[in-house]
């Protein structure tokens, strides 16, 4: 390796654990089964979330204040879809059985739909995973010139919708250290991995 590569591979390594360094640490939630970088603990808040096909479901919000930038992971639970579903008054369409997995993998677009919907202007929109789990990655440019990273991510096992959202100043780096850090818990809080097998899903490999 050229010493310029070896520099830059040494730089690479070393810029998360300053970051690290300088107050963050990786939050660990066993309850909502994941794990995040984060400046500080988050504060919590419950509240409904309204889904696709019109269920209600429950779900939190952490959210870090860190001078003027702000991260929040939003987590829907849909582990009692079905039961929700199924006491729910339906229009014909939306009667089959099957519904309540069709609401949770359309939970995706629903939430990037959200954000598109704010007003600001989105400057990047695609496809994007992390440790194999699929979901979709925004950027906007908001009216007042912050700057919004999202990502939402449907992790099936867990049966929770994950959306990772930071706002940070116009003249603010991306704020990676936390973007890129989700991690996902099983039951038993154990850290989750998985590689994509021949059929185009999911096998877990940890």
């Amino acid at each position: 390796m050229s010493p310029v590569k070896l520099i830059s591979a040494i730089i690479v390594l070393l810029v998360p654990m300053y970051a690290l360094g300088q107050g963050w640490f990786q939050y660990s939630n066993r309850i909502d089964r994941f794990t995040v970088n984060l400046p500080s603990e988050p504060e919590m808040e419950e509240f409904t979330y309204e889904s696709e096909f019109d269920a209600l479901f429950p779900a939190r919000r952490y959210t870090v204040l860190d001078g003027a930038n702000q991260y929040s992971v939003t987590v829907v639970d849909f582990t009692d879809a079905q039961r929700i579903h199924a006491e729910m008054e339906k229009y014909e369409a939306a009667s089959a059985a099957n519904t309540y997995i069709n609401d949770q993998r359309a939970s995706v677009i629903r939430a990037a739909r959200e954000f598109r919907q704010r007003g600001s202007e989105v400057t990047y929109d695609g496809w994007g995973h992390i440790e194999r789990v699929e979901g979709q990655q925004l950027q906007l440019t908001n009216p007042d010139g912050t700057r919004t990273f999202a990502g939402i991510y449907l992790h099936n096992p867990a049966r929770r919708l994950y959306v990772l959202e930071a706002t940070v100043p116009a003249t603010s780096p991306s704020p990676a250290l936390f973007q890129q850090s989700l991690g996902f818990l099983d039951e038993y809080g154990n850290r989750v991995r998985y590689q994509r097998g021949p059929d185009g899903g999911v096998i877990r490999i940890r």
